[in-house]
């Protein structure tokens, strides 16, 4: 085990996780679910939904705030990132502790768009995102639609985008029913990890 190894180790030991992934869906993915109990349902454009998850972490959320206000959780939106020398990316959201950190990517979804994967699971795979990361996630904010079945149809287009059935796709994901896993084949051969949550905001405003 390298120095680094040993660092996030001990990190995650100090803050009562066993691993990456315990880390991941037990205090990131948890703290979305359990925001979206909270926030508005209306319909809007992708970063006004995104931001009032944001909202909830820092100001009302059991699960982060407290986190948040001692630094030990780090919290960003629009995350700039460097895809080359000459250009930046933007990723929706990210999390992050010491050595540890969980990139996000956001698409607001009327059926199982195309847009999904050339605009966000494809810069996962030619690692402009979490280049240095096992794992990554993807938001669909449904907002017409039925969401299983674009669940589904995301699902079969993942398939054909470097996938590999790895013991974390065949994993259940027992904290939230609309979701899946894939894993990919990056350009550099390594594999990302990706969590697929979808989350409805179907109500219209003037209701």
């Amino acid at each position: 085990m390298n120095k680094k190894e040993q660092f996030i180790k001990n990190g995650l030991s100090c803050l009562g996780f066993r691993s990456k992934q315990d880390l991941i869906e037990n205090l990131y993915l948890k703290a979305i679910i359990d925001s979206y109990s909270r926030i508005d349902k209306n319909i809007g454009i992708e970063n006004d939904i995104r931001d009032r998850f944001v909202y909830d972490f820092y100001h009302i959320s059991p699960i982060t705030k407290e986190l948040l206000q001692s630094n030990i959780l780090f919290i960003n939106w629009e995350r700039w990132v460097f895809k080359n020398e000459i250009d930046l990316g933007r990723a929706d959201l990210s999390f992050a502790v010491s050595g540890i950190e969980f990139i996000i990517e956001c698409k607001r979804l009327k059926n199982a768009s195309q847009n999904y994967i050339d605009e966000g699971l494809n810069r996962f795979i030619s690692n402009d995102y979490s280049e240095n990361e096992s794992y990554a996630g993807m938001i669909g904010f449904v907002t017409k639609g039925n969401i299983e079945e674009i669940k589904s149809g995301l699902f079969e287009k993942c398939k054909n985008k470097n996938y590999k059935s790895n013991k974390f796709c065949l994993e259940r994901y027992q904290q939230w029913k609309h979701y899946f896993k894939s894993a990919h084949l990056r350009t550099d051969k390594s594999e990302i990890n990706i969590y697929h949550l979808f989350f409805q905001f179907m109500k219209n405003l003037k209701d």
